[in-house]
Parts: structure tokens; sequence; C-alpha cells
């Protein structure tokens, strides 16, 4: 029986998932519960009250709550030990955090994994499509190698495994794929927008360039799938851009300088370099 506590997009898209495959879910804790319930309709599960309830009428419990709550859920839950019936197994699902941040769960007996989706939930039917393909990049004592990864066998989806101690460079680059790519979008569209091109209509129309960028990174390397200016080595392009950029747009222009300067390094190519400097 699986279980969460915390009943967000993350928690729901999981359960729902787990459960196209066959798994079976007991329900969700939630500190508000109108989110529990929320979760459990969308899931046909049940919606609890009582934290210990769930978690003895379960097996494997993820702690799905933001990164800063997971640490007192954690402490909570090791203080009901005396009224936890057998061993579970407990994870969360940070990608930051390591496993150490169930240390006071671990100190009762209990197994402890972290378990992050490499996926972006939007919070609807398509995060629950999308997981069948996603990669979940976990971190675990040996003694539960062959529990968690048993679990995921069954469920089909490939997995990572990392040392606890490098979560935060690991994060950091998920963040930079995910978080500052929508930033740098948007920049992008308000660009587009500057010159009378409204947002809904840039985003149809600039869709086949940002699949196309996409495939050559995934099928090509990095410096090889580049095109534009700077590999060029197109001086009077890039002054035009900056000059311009200064004019409509100058928040963009150390975003442009920043990434600029990140395009010559990985191409090993200087020639503008006292351009964008």
């Amino acid at each position: 029986m699986i279980a969460f506590v915390g009943a967000g997009k993350v928690a729901t898209a999981l359960g729902a998932y787990f459960k196209s495959k066959g798994l079976e879910i007991q329900g969700y804790y939630s500190r508000n519960h109108q989110h529990a319930v929320r979760a459990a309709e969308i899931t046909g599960t049940r919606a609890y009250t009582d934290l210990v309830e769930l978690i003895n009428q379960s097996h494997m419990i993820w702690i799905t709550t933001s990164d800063d709550s997971i640490e007192d859920v954690a402490k909570q839950i090791a203080g009901f030990s005396t009224q936890i019936t057998g061993k579970k197994l407990f994870l969360h699902t940070s990608g930051v955090n390591s496993t150490d941040i169930l240390q006071s769960i671990k100190a009762t007996g209990h197994s402890v994994c972290c378990a992050h989706p490499l996926l972006a939930f939007s919070g609807d039917v398509s995060s629950v499509e999308k997981l069948a393909e996603t990669w979940f990049t976990l971190e675990y004592d040996e003694n539960e190698r062959i529990e968690i990864n048993d679990f995921f066998s069954m469920t089909g989806n490939p997995v990572l495994t990392i040392d606890g101690k490098q979560k935060g460079l690991y994060h950091a680059a998920c963040c930079m794929m995910s978080n500052y790519l929508v930033t740098l979008l948007d920049s992008s569209y308000s660009l587009f927008e500057k010159i009378g091109i409204e947002k809904e209509t840039i985003k149809k129309a600039t869709l086949p360039l940002l699949e196309s960028v996409i495939e050559n990174c995934i099928n090509l390397e990095s410096k090889d799938a580049l095109t534009g200016p700077i590999k060029r080595g197109d001086k009077n392009t890039v002054s035009l851009h900056l000059q311009q950029l200064q004019n409509e747009m100058p928040e963009a222009v150390e975003i442009y300088k920043a990434l600029g300067i990140k395009t010559m390094i990985m191409l090993n190519d200087f020639r503008l370099k006292e351009i964008i400097n």
C-alpha cells in the first residue's frame, strides 16, 4: 500500500500514475484537509485526518510536501514511533535534499529513500501521461536498493542513482534546464511583444524552432547544435543586438551578455569577447 503525506500536484499525479500501473494507493494526508480530499477524489482513494492511521495502513509512504517542510514532517512522524506498527519505507521527492533530512525517521528503525521525478509537473492530466516516460533520480542506503529498484521495475520507470552529497549540484542542473529555460523564453517572448507580435501568436510561431533546437541538443554535441551570430563570429549582428536591447529592453542586456560569454566558452571561440564583455 502506498500513501502520500502532502497532497499537491506532484502527489496527486504520482498517485494517479501508480494506480494506473495496478499499485494500491491507500490515500492522502495534508495539513490542509481539503487538498487531501481533492487528491483522493481525483485518484479514487481516501483522505485521512489521522496521519498515524494512514501510515499504519500503508508500507510505502511518500512525503510530498514542500522542501522546507520535509524535515518538520519527518520529525513529526518520528514522534509517533511507538504508535507505528511494522517497518515502513519513507521517501521524499525533493531534488535538492538528501535522505539526511529523513534521519529522524531512520533513527526509529524505518527505511528511507529519495526518489526525485525528472518532470515539470503541470497539475493536469498531462503530468500523469508524461510520468510513464519519466526517469526518477534515486538516493538510498544499500539496504534499500533491492526494494526501491523492484518498485520502479514494476512501474517501468528508468532510474538514475546519485550520492546525496551531490544533490545541490544535481538540483541546480535541473533548475537551469527547467526553471531558467522558462525565464529565458519569457524574456524572448517579451522582446517579440516589443515589436508588436502577441505572445500567444509567437508561442505558436516559434514552436518548430524550439522543437528543432531541443532535437539538435539531444542528437548532437552542444557546440554542434549551436547556430547564430556568435558561432559565425558576426560582430555587426551582435553589436546591433546589444544596441537595440539597451534602447528597448535594457534589463535583457546582462542576460544576453552572460549567455553570450557562456556560448563563447563552449565554442572555445572568443572573437566577440570585446563586444560582449
